[in-house]
């Protein structure tokens, strides 16, 4: 990573901890445990107005250098590798324990809802299945040019998608396209104006800390907004979140805080894997051990969620397990 990127394990780090929180509150949300409504539905409201279109900014920040050192058949042999292989493998082991174990569990699987990935992702791994499409339309613009104009356009295109996805086909793989794309493209355009280090300063980061409060507070809470409620105002909330978490990791980058850097360069392993462990751990807590307060299950199960899931993939490279996490093969094409 180049030096002045040294922010982003940081920035990853708190979207997938966000990402964690999320999906642990959701499910003890869905399990009835008692939680304040309105705070629950505030917070969750807050966080995902923001922290998958981070991912998807971040994932376009490196895209450029990417391209040019790899070319266009490299660069989507490299996401096939490294992302559409492990949304295959993890999407079939998760909907498997997910189908068999249904009966404990919130949801209903079923057999046929998981072998329907490649035209219908579900749960988290939709991620994976649009950003390698997003990796694809970009490598195809790049074949063409690779100019800040164009950029440009296709940044403006995007945005004009999202704002008006209510009035888009609705087929779910495309809405979570219309939802996300448009940050890809604002991570590429960031790095080719070079724009990134003018708000890498604690003034930038105070004004832009006190935008982020009011602006999710007035989102959240005053207009009452939810987390599919998406348009204009969802986008300016979602950019200043984005904004947000790159002044702090900024910020935090200074500090050398090397655990939480470390947890965002296995952010995707925990993408992988928290939902299978947090699932686990609050129905364990709660069918074998009684713990109904939903709390003590959210800290739990977030602390579970990423400690062992980061413990999963030491093991695996200890046992040499990686093709549980990219292509067998992908050493050899190398």
């Amino acid at each position: 990573m180049s030096k002045h990127l040294n922010w982003v394990d940081y920035a990853k780090g708190l979207g997938i901890i966000f990402v964690v929180y999320g999906h642990i509150s959701e499910g003890i949300f869905n399990a009835g445990m008692t939680i304040n409504n309105n705070l629950y539905t505030a917070i969750d409201t807050m966080i995902y107005s923001f922290h998958m279109p981070l991912f998807f900014f971040l994932s376009g920040l490196f895209f450029t250098s990417s391209f040019q050192k790899r070319g266009f058949k490299n660069t989507i042999i490299n996401k096939v590798d490294t992302i559409f292989y492990p949304f295959v493998i993890w999407s079939i082991l998760q909907g498997i324990i997910e189908a068999t174990l249904s009966k404990y569990t919130n949801g209903h699987v079923t057999y046929t809802q998981v072998f329907s990935l490649l035209w219908e992702p579900r749960a988290q791994f939709w991620f994976l299945y649009v950003l390698f499409f997003t990796f694809i339309i970009a490598s195809v613009l790049f074949l063409k040019t690779r100019s800040t104009k164009l950029m440009i356009l296709v940044a403006g295109f995007f945005s004009i998608v999202y704002i008006f996805q209510s009035h888009l086909p609705q087929i779910h793989i495309l809405t979570l396209g219309y939802a996300h794309i448009v940050f890809f493209f604002i991570g590429v355009l960031v790095i080719q104006l070079d724009c990134i280090n003018k708000i890498n300063n604690i003034k930038a980061f105070i004004a832009i800390l006190a935008l982020f409060i009011i602006s999710e507070y007035w989102f959240a809470v005053i207009e009452g907004f939810g987390r599919l409620d998406r348009g204009f105002y969802s986008f300016i909330i979602a950019s200043i979140g984005i904004t947000f978490i790159v002044t702090l990791s900024m910020q935090l980058a200074k500090l050398n805080l090397r655990f939480l850097a470390y947890i965002g360069k296995s952010s995707l392993y925990i993408y992988l894997l928290h939902v299978l462990i947090g699932s686990g751990v609050r129905i364990i807590l709660q069918k074998v051990f009684h713990v109904e307060s939903a709390t003590i299950q959210i800290i739990i199960g977030c602390i579970a969620a990423i400690g062992l899931s980061l413990i999963f993939v030491e093991l695996t490279k200890k046992f040499n397990l990686s093709f549980l996490f990219k292509a067998p093969w992908t050493n050899a094409r190398k």
